[in-house]
């Protein structure tokens, strides 16, 4: 299963979302993955890294992949929220 969401925060996918993404993530069994529409390849949810290298920026349309419904629905909702940052 997977679903998009437009990055609404002013600063984009930076280190804290990043940390926020990586450990709702890593609290499920299953894979989880993520991607920048339009960017070829999958990367790991769980990695901070990883995510950071999305370069994700306001207005970017970010797609999350994985076989564990409620993981999606809570990073969706992380990136709905803004991070919490506004």
């Amino acid at each position: 299963m997977e679903k998009a969401v437009v990055i609404r925060n002013k600063c984009g996918v930076h280190t804290r979302p990043a940390a926020l993404i990586a450990n709702i993530a890593s609290k499920f069994v299953l894979d989880v993955w993520i991607k920048k529409e339009g960017v070829e390849g999958w990367l790991n949810a769980k990695s901070v890294l990883g995510i950071l290298s999305l370069e994700g920026c306001l207005g970017d349309k970010i797609i999350i992949s994985s076989e564990e419904e409620e993981a999606i629905v809570v990073i969706i909702n992380l990136f709905k929220d803004k991070f919490g940052e506004e």
